[in-house]
């Protein structure tokens, strides 16, 4: 927070400089700043002060944020530079951050700039941009150090000397092993590939990784095995066993923290995920992402409003009743989505499974948290119910009625909402869909419907209308 903040009024100091036409102090002040508050710097500035700042910085002091720059500010920024500056700074950049900036251009820009590419810069980046941007080959890195296992060490010493040196290793921490097929062997530590024996063959000294990813697999997979094993850097491999890359600790920190905003969103109620950053998106666009949540969750809600409808005598015979339903159906919402934020989190990491022994262990854990909860909210709810009607009708009896028919419909609605807040990201999983979408709003509007329906039912029952 505190670097943000720092961040913040650098631009606020960056934005005064560049509005006094001090362009050149904007710009030395701008380049004493590190990396990451380079980037918070560019965002926070309006497209104004952006254009003029970044026509005035040298396109190789960019380098290092290019591929995480928003899709607007990318664009831009090739506006200003012009594709041949951007063709030579990405022949410097590794080839997955190349293939990430790509992405965030426009198609026709993407395809004269990969043209322009030497050939063996353009058929890595083209390799990578072939996986969809949300696979474990849309992240990875294909820059590794590989060698044949039939060399030995000092071999490859030698031959890693020389390539590092001349840049052609993205960052990494192992060396890998493969046979004439390309098929993985094993790996090795850098530091303890440097210490082997320099006359043993690789396939001697090579280690069996504790796990390897899928080119085809979800991110997510990768960064759940990154946390599970506890390692810095996962190979990649194809159906074959072939390694095709890795993915390296940057690389899965990037990926929890974009597929956390992700899921976030969705459970807030997004059916398509804002990727672009807040600060530079265009209001019409965030209101085109949001509106079909929105309109979809208020026709739901006429479903609620449609079961107070058919109760409207009850109401008007008992007019109490209506000052309860906000308090219940918003408890039903609050007990769904507290179940569904825990199941979401233990699925994705990994806690539990869509197995039918799961989800019985699953049901029943939540059957019982929901009971002990219950023992102190329903006696609570009981207890208020009672106090308010009872001073606004003075009718002990007929307040008791109302307080049991409050706890009897919160005794069911919880039970009901905690069960769909479970089930449904779990079935979610099961279709092999992003469980995420499971949304608050969702469950919320699930939870009103249960609870206006299971009250007036129960208030037609003990109080005998009609």
């Amino acid at each position: 927070m505190a670097a943000v903040v720092a961040a913040e009024k650098i631009a606020e100091r960056i934005a005064e400089l560049i509005e006094d036409g001090r362009i050149g102090e904007a710009v030395e002040l701008f380049l004493k700043q590190t990396l990451p508050n380079r980037l918070d710097i560019l965002i926070w500035l309006d497209h104004e002060q952006r254009y003029l700042l970044l026509s005035r910085i040298p396109i190789e002091e960019l380098k290092g944020i290019m591929a995480k720059l928003p899709e607007e500010i990318a664009y831009e920024l090739l506006m200003i530079k012009g594709i041949d500056k951007i063709v030579r700074i990405l022949h410097e950049m590794p080839s997955d951050d190349v293939a990430d900036f790509l992405l965030k251009i426009p198609p026709r820009y993407r395809m004269k700039i990969l043209s322009l590419l030497i050939t063996p810069k353009r058929m890595e980046v083209e390799s990578l941009l072939k996986y969809p941007p949300d696979s474990v080959g849309g992240v990875m890195t294909p820059q590794i150090p590989v060698f044949y296992k039939e060399k030995t060490v000092n071999e490859a010493i030698e031959e890693y000397m020389i390539k590092d040196s001349l840049g052609l290793y993205d960052k990494h921490r192992y060396v890998y092993i493969v046979d004439k097929g390309r098929k993985f062997i094993g790996w090795l530590d850098v530091k303890t590939f440097l210490t082997r024996p320099r006359e043993k063959k690789l396939w001697e000294v090579a280690q069996k990784p504790p796990t390897v990813v899928n080119v085809k697999a979800d991110r997510e997979e990768a960064a759940r095995l990154a946390i599970k094993y506890d390692l810095l850097e996962i190979p990649v491999v194809d159906d074959d066993y072939r390694l095709l890359g890795a993915v390296t600790i940057d690389d899965v920190l990037d990926v929890v923290i974009s597929e956390f905003g992700e899921d976030l969103l969705k459970f807030g109620g997004f059916m398509d995920a804002v990727r672009e950053s807040y600060i530079i998106a265009k209001p019409t666009r965030i209101a085109l992402k949001r509106i079909p949540a929105i309109i979809y969750l208020y026709l739901m809600n006429s479903i609620t409003g449609s079961i107070v409808a058919g109760f409207t005598s009850v109401i008007e015979r008992a007019a109490i009743l209506a000052a309860f339903l906000p308090m219940l159906s918003d408890n039903s919402g609050n007990i769904g989505s507290q179940a569904s934020s825990i199941i979401l989190r233990s699925l994705v990491m990994g806690e539990i499974g869509s197995t039918y022994r799961d989800v019985m262990r699953v049901l029943l854990k939540e059957f019982l948290i929901t009971s002990i909860m219950l023992l102190f909210l329903a006696p609570i709810g009981a207890s208020i119910a009672f106090a308010i009607t009872y001073f606004s009708s003075m009718n002990p009896m007929y307040s008791l009625k109302v307080s049991l028919i409050i706890a009897s419909a919160l005794i069911v609605s919880c039970y009901v909402a905690d069960m769909v807040g479970t089930l449904l990201p779990i079935i979610l999983a099961r279709l092999r869909v992003d469980p995420a979408v499971t949304s608050a709003p969702l469950i919320t509007t699930i939870g009103d419907i249960v609870t206006a329906s299971t009250y007036f039912l129960v208030a037609v029952s003990m109080l005998g209308y009609s």
